[in-house]
């Protein structure tokens, strides 16, 4: 009910328009910006032409002041000139014809930069009988200056008392005053006409400015009659328009939201049992992976309880061996020691038989010398095997003293390497036990696997379909809260709109 009144308000508005306008907005804002535009340009064209008149006529007021410098500039320099020459004839020293040479020198240049100055034809003819009259001036000092260099005194004498060179120089400065006169009314001219160009632009200016408000303040006038009215009634429509479609919009929110918070519950219920089923089945996996590890571990411990009791039985063997070579040894240990206690019985002897080749030889005197020194090494000889004799039994004693340890140590390990072989057994037992019952384990575990992956499967199926449900609904619930948005932006604008106009 509400768009269909809104299109009939639209229909007549229209046809209200079309009656009561003659122009459209598209033609009344062009037309009236485009008039005002063109006053603007009006005035910034005249006020343009007279910056320029009046930049030209400034121009022209610094050139007239220029002028009368120069004029100046002129008279100076046939001062100094003069000075020159008369420094000259006084002194006859060449030194004083600089001044000279460089007042003709700057008359020269000063009369042709007026020349480019001046643009009257009055002054023009003035500038020209100025420039004659210096000439003039020039040719009496040059003149004078012929007459001194010649050496004819009297003839320059009376040259200078004839008043000549006064003469024209009075001439030239009467007139340089009236050039200067012609030229400050010149400046006084020009300066007035600055003065009327300024104040027509002021007045063009503000002539303009008046205009541009008047037709500007029409133009507004204009518009806020014919085009703002229409605007404020569309303004009005389009404003209860959105409110009603705002409600609308806001209650549709909130039924979306719920059902979104809703799904949105489901799912995260949906997810955290899925997870749990996911836990479930990779605990099961590990477990049963744990079995099979246990399983292979009771079977390798099997396998090392039979290598162990190979290895203990071989030891066991060895021990033996080793025992009988150890009595073998204590054996011939006695045996070496009968032998040392014969080597040092013998070396009793041979020291005794010594003792008395020794007595003999003393007897003999002279003769038997040689025979006192054999005795002696014999007797030094049988006292070091009796030494040697003495060690090895005392070595002997103690072989056979680590023998009989040694005995003692390998039955202590044959008893102990027995033992272990019994215990051994027994373990291997207990490993084949464990083993069957580790097998039991893997079976189940690895069924407990299998049905804890398809129940995961299963749930992971509901979730997709949760999830698949839940976006439908988040993205129902954001182009709901897009529509408000714009709808209130559209309330809020038709606000404003009907606010300003």
């Amino acid at each position: 009910m509400m768009q269909e009144l809104t299109l009939e308000q639209g229909k007549a508005l229209q046809n209200k328009e079309k009656t009561r306008r003659p122009l459209k907005i598209n033609q009344i804002v062009p037309l009236g910006f485009g008039a005002v535009l063109l006053l603007a340009g009006i005035a910034t064209g005249v006020t343009e032409f007279a910056k320029s008149s009046l930049s030209q006529t400034r121009e022209l007021t610094a050139q007239g002041f220029e002028v009368k410098e120069l004029l100046k500039q002129i008279e100076k320099d046939l001062v100094d000139a003069e000075t020159g020459e008369r420094g000259y004839l006084f002194t006859g020293a060449e030194r004083y014809l600089e001044p000279y040479e460089f007042g003709r020198k700057s008359l020269q240049e000063h009369t042709e930069l007026l020349k480019t100055l001046i643009i009257e034809a009055e002054q023009r003819e003035r500038l020209l009988k100025i420039e004659q009259t210096s000439q003039e001036k020039l040719a009496e000092l040059d003149e004078a200056i012929a007459l001194k260099k010649a050496g004819k005194e009297e003839e320059t004498l009376a040259l200078i008392l004839s008043d000549k060179g006064k003469k024209i120089m009075d001439d030239l400065r009467v007139q340089l005053a009236e050039m200067g006169e012609a030229q400050d009314l010149i400046i006084e001219q020009r300066q007035q006409a600055s003065d009327r160009v300024l104040l027509i632009s002021s007045i063009i200016n503000w002539s303009g400015w008046l205009v541009c408000l008047g037709a500007g303040v029409y133009i507004s006038y204009y518009v806020a009659r014919l085009i703002m009215q229409p605007i404020i009634d569309a303004a009005s429509a389009v404003a209860s328009s959105s409110a009603g479609i705002a409600d609308t919009v806001d209650k549709q929110e909130r039924t979306i939201l719920e059902q979104t918070s809703s799904v949105n519950e489901t799912t995260s219920t949906i997810e955290e049992l899925g997870m749990f089923a996911l836990q479930s089945a990779e605990q099961a996996e590990n477990a049963a992976g744990g079995a099979k590890q246990a399983l292979a571990l009771a079977e390798g411990g099997t396998l090392t309880v039979g290598r162990t009791i190979e290895g203990i039985t071989g030891l066991r063997d060895q021990v033996t061996a080793i025992a009988n070579q150890i009595i073998r040894l204590s054996e011939q240990t006695g045996q070496i020691s009968t032998v040392s206690e014969l080597v040092a019985d013998l070396a009793n002897q041979t020291n005794m038989l010594a003792l008395n080749a020794g007595v003999e030889a003393a007897r003999a005197g002279e003769q038997g010398k040689g025979f006192a020194v054999v005795a002696g090494e014999i007797r030094k000889l049988a006292d070091q095997s009796k030494k040697s004799a003495d060690r090895i039994n005392s070595l002997v004693n103690e072989v056979q003293a680590a023998i009989n340890s040694t005995v003692m140590v390998t039955d202590e390990g044959t008893k102990k390497a027995t033992l272990g072989i019994e215990l051994a057994e027994e373990a291997g037992d207990v490993f084949a036990g464990i083993a069957d019952s580790v097998n039991q384990v893997f079976l189940n575990t690895q069924q407990i696997a299998m049905n804890a992956k398809q129940q995961a499967v299963a749930v992971q199926q509901v979730v997709a379909a949760m999830n698949v449900i839940n976006l439908g609904a988040k993205e129902t619930a954001t182009g709901i809260v897009q529509v408000k948005d714009a709808t209130n932006n559209l309330n809020k604008a038709a606000q404003n709109l009907e606010a300003v106009v």
